[in-house]
């Protein structure tokens, strides 16, 4: 590649004597290829393309210390020297894995690989391995077996590295990742169609599935077996609140067709929860009139009392984002006298009540709304659930995910949790982090499309304080790529 050949100049030239625009300038040939007919910068990781190199240039003494010994002793030499750095990443911080590695590569393409996680993964799952960047040893049995790879599927050098991240990020789901999606929990799901849906699922399947403790799930289901019914899951953003209430209504209701979602909104009304006149044609009369329409609750409670023994589960999404008060309306009295008393409705003047077969789960963002400002009556009446941004359920998502880059996932949402506070009600959770194959590219969307945009937001204040987590973030992506 011609990128590589400059990189090559450019080292036997300068090094030793590089600047920090230099650095620079050497990690973009690092990073450069050419795709669809455009030079590209993206060929390994964001690290090459600025941020990794910019902070090694930061000690440019020891950078081009260690640099020039990799690049002018004997293979040998370089390899121990490599295996140092690899044990002992203070030597050049930083530098992570591949970048000593992509000089050894350059040095000798068909003897030495580019060590970063997407090769070491991609290749593991091709030849049933595991490969460690903490030693020597483990870096030349990376090279071995990358090198018999290449051989055996004619792969030049030059294109080991993406072949083998396309293969990392096409690795299948673990056999134990059988968490339902959000249309498996509550698709369109028909009353006939429900004796051959998915059984109910226990609580230690909603426990794996949302990776917390059993007796921490067992707790919540027993408060809601309670004269309480109804719970809200609260917490900032990303803490999985909408996926574990699904979850946990696929426990407490007897038939996914039992479950119903909706996402409340400021536009939403009583009308649209409990029952509200709606315009609808007059056949015979060629004009409108107005019929009293069964809101989304009131159809659950009917179906609930014609099925004595089945349980139902309504899941309000969002539910801090409508006027609650006035979207429940009498509701707030009916959810505490469950099947003993009634009231008359406004608008069809049915009498109407609210059976203990229905449980409702809410969940509500505390970035948007404090639990503590909403109306004390209709907050006595829930059990409030907190979820906490919480990096052990990340470790144990990442756990079961082999394509998945575990370390920087956590490193950086650890950064960011202890930067913004972990009691901060503006914590971005953890979930932002679950995506599946996550690598640093897909680290550097995360926070550039979503985080930075949702932090800025909130720390419209404190420019300077993001501008320093905005560089350490990218930083860590860097090194950890």
């Amino acid at each position: 590649m011609e990128a590589e050949e400059k990189a090559r100049q450019m080292l036997d030239e300068r090094h030793g004597e590089m600047d920090v625009e230099e650095i620079v300038k050497l990690g973009r040939l690092f990073n450069q290829h050419e795709a669809a007919g455009r030079v590209r910068y993206d060929r390994f990781s964001p690290g090459f393309a600025g941020a990794i190199m910019a902070k090694l240039g930061q000690d440019v003494v020891r950078f081009n210390s260690v640099v020039s010994q990799l690049w002018t002793q004997p293979l040998d030499a370089a390899v121990d020297l490599l295996g140092r750095m690899y044990a002992d990443r203070s030597i050049l911080p930083g530098a992570g894995t591949s970048l000593p590695s992509y000089l050894l590569y350059l040095r000798e393409p068909d003897r030495f690989g580019v060590f970063i996680n997407a090769t070491r993964k991609g290749l593991g799952a091709e030849v049933g391995d595991v490969f460690r960047s903490d030693s020597k040893a483990s870096y030349e049995r990376f090279c071995t077996a990358l090198l018999r790879w290449r051989e055996r599927h004619g792969v030049a050098a030059q294109e080991a590295d993406a072949i083998l991240t396309a293969v990392m990020r096409n690795l299948p789901k673990t056999s134990d990742d059988t968490t339902p999606t959000v249309g498996e929990l509550v698709g369109d799901v028909t009353p006939a169609e429900s004796a051959h849906a998915p059984l109910r699922l226990t609580i230690e399947q909603v426990a794996a599935g949302s990776h917390l403790p059993v007796e921490r799930v067992e707790a919540w289901v027993e408060a809601l077996r309670g004269p309480m019914k109804q719970g809200v899951f609260h917490g900032p953003p990303g803490t999985g609140k909408t996926h574990l209430a699904l979850l946990l209504a696929r426990h407490l209701a007897t038939a996914p067709a039992n479950i119903e979602l909706l996402q409340f909104h400021p536009a939403y009304s009583y009308e649209d929860f409990v029952e509200g006149l709606r315009p609808a044609t007059d056949d015979d009369k060629g004009g409108f009139r107005y019929t009293v329409r069964e809101g989304i609750l009131s159809r659950l409670c009917e179906r609930a009392k014609k099925a004595t023994d089945e349980s139902f589960v309504l899941v309000i999404d969002e539910m801090n984002r409508a006027d609650l008060a006035a979207v429940f309306g009498e509701l707030l009295f009916l959810l505490e006298y469950r099947d003993t008393a009634e009231v008359t409705l406004p608008y069809s003047q049915r009498r109407f009540s609210v059976p203990s077969n229905v449980v409702l789960l809410g969940t509500m963002n505390t970035a948007d709304r404090s639990l503590a400002l909403l109306d004390f009556a209709l907050r006595r009446r829930f059990n409030a659930f907190a979820l906490e941004p919480d990096d052990v359920v990340l470790a144990s998502w990442a756990a079961a995910r082999p394509a998945v880059n575990a370390d920087l996932a956590l490193d950086a949402f650890r950064l960011i949790r202890d930067r913004v506070g972990r009691e901060a009600v503006v914590s971005p959770g953890h979930s932002y982090w679950m995506v599946e194959n996550f690598d640093a590219t897909v680290a550097e969307h995360i926070w550039a499309y979503q985080l930075h945009p949702y932090l800025a937001e909130y720390w419209f204040e404190r420019p300077s304080e993001l501008r320093q987590l905005d560089a350490d973030v990218r930083t860590l992506i860097a090194e950890r790529a």
